[in-house]
Parts: C-alpha cells; structure tokens; sequence
C-alpha cells in the first residue's frame, strides 16, 4: 500500500495492518496500485442511511461542504439506496445534491434535478405472484410488502411488526397489490419469529436462484428481481458516466451495500457498518455521525 492511504486508514481506524493486508489484496487483483488509484478517483457511490446520514438521518454541515468540494473538484458522489424514489428524492433535493440518483437497491435510477427516470428494472408481475405466493406458502408467518411505482402496499401484520410510521396502503394479501399496469421494483419480508438474518437466509434458500435477498436493517428483509442489486447498479453509473471501474469507490454500512462494494474500484465502510461488510470492505472509514463520507471525499480532493 502507498504511504498516504496507508497513514489515512491509520489515521482514522488504527487498523493499518488489516487494512494494508485487505487493500493489498484488492490492488493486486485489479490491477493499479492505490496512489494511482487516489489520485484518479472520479466517482464515489454513497449509501444514505447508516452512511452518508448520521443517526437523525441529517446530513451534517460537514458533510454537505464535503460534497461540495467534491462537485467542485470535479467528483461525483451518487447516492445508491435502498429508499424508493418518493423518500430519496425530496432528501436529495432538500440536500443540493445532483446527478443520478440509485434507488430500490438499484431497481430505479432517477436524475436528482429533473426526476426522470433513467433506469428501471422491476419484477416482471406473473414472477413476482409465484414467487410471493410460493414463499408465503413455505414459511407459515410470513408477512409481506410491495414497493411499486405508485407506492407501499403492506400487509396490516407488517407496521406493527416494524414500526417505522411509513406512509402506505394496507393490504390483506400482497398478492393483490402486484399489477401489470403499476411495476413493482422491491418485495419486503418480516417474520415475528425470525430475526431478518436468520429470515434472508431461508428465503434464499427458497427462491435465492429466482431472485436477491438482501437486508438493510436488522428487522426486516429486502427482495429485488434477480440480477438487480446496488452492484449492478453502480456498474451501469460507471458506463452512463463513463468513469472506469478502477477510478470508483463505494462506501456502504450494510449487507444490501456488499455488491456496491465489490463492484467498486476501492470498497469502503463506515465504522458503525454491519461485520460483514466491515471485513469485506478494503477501508474503514469514521462512523456515519463522525463525517465517515466526508473524510475520503476529502482525501480525494486533496491529491486530485
């Protein structure tokens, strides 16, 4: 590892020996070193919740300078979350933050100024009917959602099993909430016997070859249609702004993040993030309410 990564992973974890060996290995296999990878980053992908937010789901007044030097500087920083377009735009918004905008765990990619749609990868209907009515049949308990183009349609079980004051429609069957006219872009899954880890792996078990199952939080689980993940997104934001993969870092703090981070020239998380993606992540950075983002927008800026 070049010195200036080096002292920076030190600097803000006291974990240079780890980091050094994780980063090693991932220069190696891509074939750059990292000063040159430093000096030449020109996309960074951020998760909202957990990473670029801090714990009251602000964005700090050091963080909005930091992307601002970022856009200033010439380095884009996309946000890539797992929040439908209605959530994530108005924040994005309210924030001044421009570009594509990755929503869904990367079903829709909307542009942050104008709202239109330039990606969209939804369930094809028929699929998504077998797979809800097959899961629901193998896991006696299962309570479901449907995140559309129109909106969030929860099974009444759901909002008292996780009770985030979501705006949404109940419904007594997720079933009846999937329409050919209005495409559904994300499945959610919760158990009231199941913790979501121990609920993602049985759905993937079930339906994994039919579709992905990932997590956000600890308390409920995510599907998308299969081939569709924050990775795979980040992939098409490298060819729509044609900025090469080797000259992109992605920072993360939960499982749903983990393609995002792989597909990224360097992977990093922020402190507070989730095990595993701390250990496959090549840098950690400072947690979500200490500036993690902006620290590595940072240090970018200064060598570009």
């Amino acid at each position: 590892m070049v010195a200036g990564l080096a002292g920076l992973v030190h600097r803000i974890t006291g974990r240079t020996r780890s980091a050094t060996t994780s980063a090693d290995r991932s220069a190696g296999a891509a074939g750059h070193r990292e000063g040159e990878y430093v000096n030449q980053v020109q996309l960074i992908c951020t998760d909202l919740d957990g990473t670029l937010l801090d714990s009251r789901g602000e964005l700090s007044p050091g963080s909005i300078e930091a992307v601002e030097t970022a856009r200033g500087a010439g380095l884009a920083v996309v946000c890539v979350t797992g929040r439908p377009v209605r959530d994530a735009l108005p924040l994005t918004r309210r924030y001044g933050l421009t570009g594509p905008l990755v929503c869904s765990n990367g079903a829709v990619v909307v542009d942050a100024e104008t709202g239109a749609v330039l990606l969209h990868q939804g369930f094809d209907p028929v699929e998504c009917v077998s797979v809800v009515t097959e899961l629901q049949g193998a896991i006696p308990g299962l309570v479901m959602g449907v995140e559309s183009n129109g909106g969030l349609y929860l099974e009444k079980e759901f909002a008292d099993l996780v009770p985030y004051g979501w705006l949404h429609e109940p419904v007594r069957s997720a079933r009846t909430a999937i329409r050919a006219d209005d495409p559904v872009v994300k499945l959610v899954a919760v158990h009231a016997g199941l913790t979501a880890e121990a609920l993602q792996r049985t759905m993937a078990e079930l339906a994994g070859d039919r579709l992905e199952v990932t997590r956000s939080t600890g308390r409920f689980v995510e599907l998308s249609a299969r081939g569709v993940d924050k990775g795979q997104a980040m992939q098409w934001l490298v060819g729509h702004l044609a900025v090469p993969v080797a000259r992109t870092a992605a920072v993360g703090d939960m499982p749903n993040d983990l393609p995002m981070l792989r597909a990224a020239g360097l992977g990093a998380a922020v402190a507070n993030a989730h095990p595993l993606v701390r250990e496959a992540a090549q840098l950690v950075l400072p947690s979500n309410d200490d500036d993690g983002v902006a620290a590595l927008i940072h240090r970018f800026t200064a060598v570009s």
